[in-house]
């Protein structure tokens, strides 16, 4: 069964969990890991919600010796097959000493490591604020200073569902606009746009801001 099969069933069983109906383009995992081939120095790296790799495999294709990645997985299925996935991967099979993985929840992760760059591939945009607000406080808690976090949106897609949507989705979709309102203001951002991806998305990338 290719990724593809596998992540439309998971999409049509666990929507809020799953969000698109096809993996990442490697165009968009490029854009996800930007900042990964930004520095000369080791990183500690989260993947969080990886699916069946595509992410994941550009992480460990541009991991050096040092680098150490944790990929949490809330889809049993999805950890099942990714990991069968990755045993075969030449890039894995390298830095496999380095690679953990975590099966559950973001918010359920142990809190001892702090991680340099966080990818972030949950679709918030199909998820209550709440949830999402509790993501992004674990989020800071797993940072350090000078953490990269990435996540992308679906370009466009909460303004046609403020129009088009029944209004109790459409109150969660101008909560979630205004919990994004007020993230910014505790970081900077940069966004890029992927135009070749399924559906387009754009993808943010947040440091936090510098105390005056």
């Amino acid at each position: 069964m290719n990724d593809h099969v596998v992540f439309f069933r998971e999409f049509l069983n666990k929507f809020e969990e799953t969000g698109s109906a096809v993996p990442s383009s490697r165009w968009a995992a490029m854009a996800m890991t930007n900042p990964l081939r930004k520095t000369n120095k080791t990183q500690s790296i989260l993947e969080v919600g990886p699916g069946t790799g595509s992410v994941t495999q550009s992480i460990i294709k541009d991991m050096v010796d040092g680098d150490r990645l944790t990929v949490c997985e809330i889809n049993p299925r999805f950890m099942a097959r990714l990991r069968r996935k990755l045993s075969s991967n030449k890039d894995f099979i390298k830095h496999s000493q380095c690679i953990d993985f975590f099966e559950g929840p973001v918010q359920n992760m142990p809190e001892e490591t702090k991680f340099d760059l966080i990818v972030c591939a949950l679709p918030f945009t199909n998820m209550k604020v709440s949830i999402i607000a509790d993501i992004f406080s674990k989020l800071e808690r797993l940072s350090n200073e000078n953490t990269h976090i990435t996540f992308f949106e679906y370009i466009g897609l909460r303004t046609i569902g403020r129009i088009t949507s029944v209004k109790e989705r459409r109150d969660r979709l101008e909560q979630i606009d205004q919990f994004f309102v007020e993230l910014n203001n505790k970081y900077d951002r940069e966004t890029e746009r992927v135009w070749f991806n399924f559906t387009p998305i754009n993808v943010h990338t947040l440091k936090a801001k510098l105390a005056a």
